[in-house]
């Protein structure tokens, strides 16, 4: 009981070892993982790339602020693209934002939203801009060339033509519109905006004194001056408005936060680093003593393993002989229990031994015949015909229809014939006949008879036919036919005499024919 205890602790000791290495291995596996996410946080490429998406992005802003600014001025000589910048912006915003995540900085974050903000604001502004400064850029363009193209007209023939006071004074208006329509682009005021009108009014005034051509002209000029003193000050506020949006800024504020936001997170990675390479050192430490005490565990077991082979070889060989003497003890016991002490000839019990071998084989020959007999003698009848075994070797064929002993006959001569061919079975040679009997019987008193009164004449010709030689067949005295005056046949069929043979059977009641029964019925 003792013992019993013990073993029992001893094994749960043991499966608690385990489970505490096995929970060992899985902890210090989870620590080994953790702190190698936590150096692969952030790797300095992203960092690079983020920086690199930042100046492209504050690039992007300053062109497009310098499109404005010279769609703004009018000395673009080309009408300025006010969008080309966007598409690329977007992808950069969203990069940005991809990235923002990364730093685990809520204020990097908050920054990118605002950029978004900021842009999505920009780009509205800007749309509004481009819808009005088309007009103000044409008028400004257009300005000072149609002003001076006037003057030169009324200094011409237009001016000869005209009063000279009428051309003295537009002349005068003209270089007053146009200066003080040049200082109101660079600084609108109400002031200035209501002269420009008077001095419109006077140049209007004035169009009764001169031909259509100068008057289309002096429209012209009028309506550029008013585009200017419509679409300025609007642009102007919206100029105002772009610029505080404050994109410069918040994109300054980002990158601020992108910068901090990736040197906390690489110094917290390069600590990582730290604790991984020493909690690695101490992983080899403990691998090499493990290593050693699995090196010292197995010369253990290989001394172990040297006795124990030497133990089995030596196991083996007493095995071996012992075998080997209770084989000749067992092949010793075997004789002397098969053979006679005295003649050296087996005994009773060995005879009888052999002979119940043979006789099973014999059997197992006789049924192979009984199945070849069975098997050629059905090939030889009708469709209609019934071929049945009574018993032991004796078979029973059922003809119906056969009206004439002559019809009979021939079946029974050909079933012999059938039968006395066979001559191997099983790889032994054998030679089997067999002794037929025949009954037959028609009409009402056929059938008052019975079948067992036809079985009987049949099995009756039959022993007739073993009697008288075997080999042959016999018809019954009784047997009945259609033909009521043909006489009867004697009770042997002299048919059959001229070849007479007697059946075979071996030793061992095996054969068809004459064996145990020593004849074959048919009927």
């Amino acid at each position: 009981m003792f013992r019993m205890l013990g073993r029992r602790i001893g094994s749960w000791v043991r499966r608690r070892r385990l489970l505490l290495a096995s929970l060992a291995v899985v902890l210090m596996s989870a620590l080994l993982v953790f702190l190698y996410t936590r150096t692969e946080v952030i790797d300095p490429e992203v960092r690079s790339n983020v920086l690199l998406n930042l100046r492209e992005f504050e690039k992007l802003d300053a062109e497009w602020d310098a499109n404005l600014l010279r769609a703004h001025t009018g000395r673009a000589s080309i009408r300025p693209d006010l969008s080309s910048q966007l598409p690329r912006m977007r992808i950069l915003m969203a990069r940005l934002e991809e990235a923002a995540p990364l730093t685990g900085s809520r204020a990097a974050t908050e920054a990118c939203a605002d950029l978004r903000t900021a842009l999505r604001n920009k780009e509205m502004l800007v749309a509004e801009f481009a819808r009005h400064n088309p007009r103000l850029r044409a008028a400004l363009l257009h300005m000072p060339p149609a002003v001076a193209d006037l003057k030169t007209e009324i200094s011409g023939i237009e001016g000869a033509l005209a009063p000279a006071q009428f051309v003295v004074r537009l002349d005068t208006t003209l270089n007053a519109l146009l200066t003080d329509i040049l200082r109101y682009n660079i600084a609108p005021s109400p002031a200035l905006a209501d002269r420009i009108e008077e001095i419109l009014g006077n140049v209007a005034a004035q169009e009764i004194a001169f031909s259509p051509a100068v008057v289309d002209k002096m429209d012209a000029v009028i309506l550029s001056s008013r585009v200017i003193l419509e679409k300025r000050p609007l642009e102007n506020l919206l100029e105002a408005q772009i610029a505080a949006v404050g994109s410069d800024i918040v994109l300054d504020r980002l990158e601020q936060e992108f910068e901090r936001s990736f040197t906390t997170v690489l110094l917290e990675r390069q600590r990582f680093r730290g604790y991984l390479a020493a909690y690695s050192g101490l992983l080899l430490v403990l691998l090499a003593y493990a290593g050693v005490r699995l090196r010292r565990s197995y010369r253990i077991i290989g001394v172990v393993n040297r006795r124990l082979q030497a133990a089995n070889e030596t196991l083996e060989q007493r095995v071996a002989e012992r075998t080997a003497e209770l084989q000749a003890q067992s092949v010793q016991l075997e004789r002397l229990a098969q053979h006679d002490s005295l003649t050296g000839l087996i005994n009773y019990r060995q005879l009888t031994r052999l002979l119940e071998r043979a006789l099973a084989r014999a059997h197992a020959t006789g049924d192979l015949v009984l199945k070849t007999v069975a098997r050629r003698v059905q090939a030889r009848l009708r469709a209609e015909d019934a071929l049945a075994r009574l018993g032991g070797d004796e078979f029973v064929i059922l003809l119906e229809d056969v009206t004439s002993r002559d019809g009979a006959l021939r079946v029974a001569r050909l079933v012999l014939a059938e039968i006395e061919s066979i001559t191997e079975a099983d790889g032994h040679a054998i030679r089997i006949s067999a002794s037929i009997g025949i009954a037959s019987a028609r009409g009402q008193m056929g059938a008052a008879r019975g079948q067992e009164a036809l079985l009987a004449e049949a099995d009756q010709a039959m022993y007739a036919a073993k009697q008288a030689g075997k080999g042959r067949f016999v018809v019954s005295e009784q047997a009945q036919w259609r033909d009521e005056d043909d006489p009867v046949e004697p009770a042997l069929e002299q048919a059959r005499r001229e070849r007479p043979k007697e059946g075979a059977a071996d030793s061992t009641g095996t054969g068809t024919g004459t064996s145990k029964a020593d004849a074959d019925r048919i009927g």
